[in-house]
């Protein structure tokens, strides 16, 4: 949804599309950085809830954009986005194998993909819908944090993984 409706939610409030351009531009190189920070972090401490706090970053930038009218805070977005995207990147696929293993790890991958690809298909046309009916992006947006926030704190939920022999490894 972000990637989809960033440009038109930040130019319908007045940003030019080279600062949105900058602003795709600065997430896009603070979450290659935290690509690295996040699979440190995420050998260091339970995956759970390295990936709890890194989506909660990602989930607070959503809350910031929605109330972002001046430059500083669509940079500030930018940082945070940045940050909790790229610190979760490397963890998502990691934590598949901390609970189950390498045996089924495309498998697991495949279903764990289904809900994230039915909330790609379905949010960005909510999203569209919504500014078509109410004429700027606060509806969606506020979904979309409160989803996300939803999903960081079911990472809570997690018990510890259980050690497994080898031979099921």
């Amino acid at each position: 949804t972000l990637t989809v409706h960033l440009g038109p939610m930040l130019t319908d409030r007045g940003f030019s599309l080279p600062t949105v351009g900058w602003v795709v531009a600065t997430y896009t190189g603070v979450g290659a950085i935290f690509t690295l920070i996040g699979g440190y972090i995420g050998d260091r401490v339970p995956i759970r809830w390295a990936l709890f706090g890194f989506s909660v970053i990602q989930s607070a930038a959503v809350v910031v954009i929605l109330f972002a009218e001046t430059a500083a805070a669509v940079y500030l977005f930018a940082v945070v986005f940045g940050i909790g995207f790229g610190g979760r990147t490397p963890l998502t696929s990691a934590i598949r194998g901390v609970y189950f293993g390498r045996r089924a790890f495309a498998s697991i991958t495949g279903v764990s993909m289904i809900p994230m690809n039915i909330m790609m298909l379905v949010f960005p046309l909510f999203a569209g819908i919504m500014f078509d009916l109410k004429g700027n992006y606060n509806i969606p947006f506020g979904a979309l944090a409160v989803v996300s926030f939803f999903g960081a704190a079911l990472f809570l939920l997690l018990k510890e993984p259980q050690p497994q022999a080898l031979d099921h490894v």
